[in-house]
């Protein structure tokens, strides 16, 4: 699932040296879209998230502002999370000439390592105002319980 993404993103990918060391460090997470430069330049997309350990779950808060909740697309997998999306750029014609053109489109795609396995079958997410909030309830073997002292 993921390779087939990352296969199309790299045939596009620049061979800048920074880019190169940063993928290198943190690979997977900078993920080339088209900016709507008008020089065709690339910059990365991440979605930025908040993970909380709960006794009984992990709750994980993307924002994915301006996406539509059909084109999010959320997997789990023993203790990794792939979550992955597109926004697409209206392309009604504006007239006048763009200052700054800052907003991002196009794909993204965020892979979480978690510090335990849950169970993708229990697993809820929501979207609203722009955050995807995952509730993913910890598998039975790595729940914390309390062992006493005798």
């Amino acid at each position: 699932m993921v390779d087939e993404k990352n296969s199309s993103v790299q045939s596009v990918r620049s061979v800048d040296p920074v880019e190169q060391f940063f993928d290198s460090l943190l690979p997977g997470v900078f993920r080339p879209v088209n900016n709507g430069n008008q020089n065709g330049s690339l910059r990365a997309h991440i979605a930025h998230i908040d993970v909380l350990d709960r006794d009984n779950e992990i709750v994980i808060r993307a924002e994915v502002p301006g996406m539509d909740k059909e084109k999010l697309d959320v997997q789990v997998h023993g203790n990794q999370v792939y979550i992955s999306g597109s926004k697409e750029e209206n392309n009604t014609e504006e007239e006048g000439k763009y200052i700054y053109r800052e907003r991002r489109y196009g794909d993204f795609s965020r892979t979480v390592q978690l510090p335990v396995d849950v169970d993708a079958s229990q697993s809820k997410a929501a979207y609203k105002d722009g955050v995807l909030e995952l509730v993913l309830p910890k598998a039975e073997s790595a729940k914390r319980r309390k062992i006493s002292v005798e």
